[in-house]
């Protein structure tokens, strides 16, 4: 991940040199668009460390959504700062008709920031099998893209004088349209977000191939962390069974539950006897069911 670091460091140095030098507001852009990569990756990374953590007194459950917190900061960072000022900043142009004086150095500036970038898709072309190299591969397509209709863009601007306010206005929505995203992935985590209806399904498969168990119900399932699961569940027995055994009952499932599901992470089993009442209201019943 270093030399991803790197390469957008570089690329986004490049730019800003650029802006500075002839104006262009596409090269402020196109910097911002690599300064949001890389705080993306930066606080993923940290909030991934955090998210390691052991749980703890005041986190029984562990760290894991440390991760969704700092993705949650970052998007709405990207929408109320970089992606607002860039919107405005380019209709104020266009109003005020406003645009930079013509210069190809301006372009080949925008080209040799596009170098790091390049090489560093060049670089991750053998490990796409990985599902972090996937998406970084995807975010580095994304950055090939606009940089090159910003270059494309800073030649035309001798044709369409305004194209370089156009191009930045429309980046400046791709920002926006990441921000979003990461708040909409992130949120419904931190929400209690629960797994759809098969994994409910499969909890109720695996509980039922034991024969002492009447029947389950009950069943909560929340995420932790987008990989693990913790689940709250009921299961009825007979209600002559010792408590000895339907304790030991509980640890067989819940080691079952864990191999099946490997994403469990941590399982509570209440039981209860058969004719009881419920306590509470059941899955189905939160559902609409």
């Amino acid at each position: 991940m270093r030399s991803v670091y790197a390469a957008y460091i570089v690329s986004t140095v490049i730019r800003f040199i650029g802006f500075y030098m002839y104006g262009y507001l596409i090269l402020i852009a196109e910097a911002f668009h690599s300064v949001t990569d890389i705080l993306i990756l930066g606080i993923l990374k940290l909030s991934a460390k955090i998210s390691q953590k052991p749980a703890d007194q005041s986190h029984p459950l562990g760290h894991g959504l440390a991760s969704n917190v700092g993705a949650l900061i970052a998007g709405v960072a990207f929408i109320s700062i970089l992606s607002f000022e860039l919107l405005k900043e380019s209709v104020q142009r266009i109003l005020l008709n406003e645009f930079p004086e013509q210069s190809y150095y301006a372009g080949y500036i925008m080209a040799l920031s596009l170098l790091p970038v390049l090489a560093v898709l060049y670089h991750t072309r053998g490990k796409a099998g990985r599902p972090d190299i996937v998406a970084l591969r995807y975010e580095l397509r994304n950055d090939m893209l606009t940089g090159i209709s910003g270059l494309v863009a800073i030649f035309m601007t001798e044709y369409i004088t305004h194209l370089d306010s156009i191009v930045t206005f429309f980046i400046a929505l791709i920002i926006a349209y990441n921000g979003l995203r990461l708040i909409r992935d992130n949120a419904r985590f931190l929400l209690g977000f629960s797994p759809d209806d098969q994994f409910y399904e499969k909890i109720s498969r695996v509980i039922g191939q034991f024969s002492e168990v009447n029947d389950v119900h009950d069943i909560i399932a929340t995420y932790m962390s987008p990989e693990k699961i913790h689940v709250d569940l009921h299961i009825t027995v007979d209600g002559d069974m010792k408590v000895k055994d339907a304790d030991k009952l509980t640890e067989i499932i819940v080691e079952k539950l864990q191999k099946e599901l490997p994403e469990i992470e941590f399982a509570t089993i209440h039981v209860c006897s058969v004719g009881k009442d419920r306590l509470r209201a059941t899955y189905d019943k939160i559902v609409g069911k």
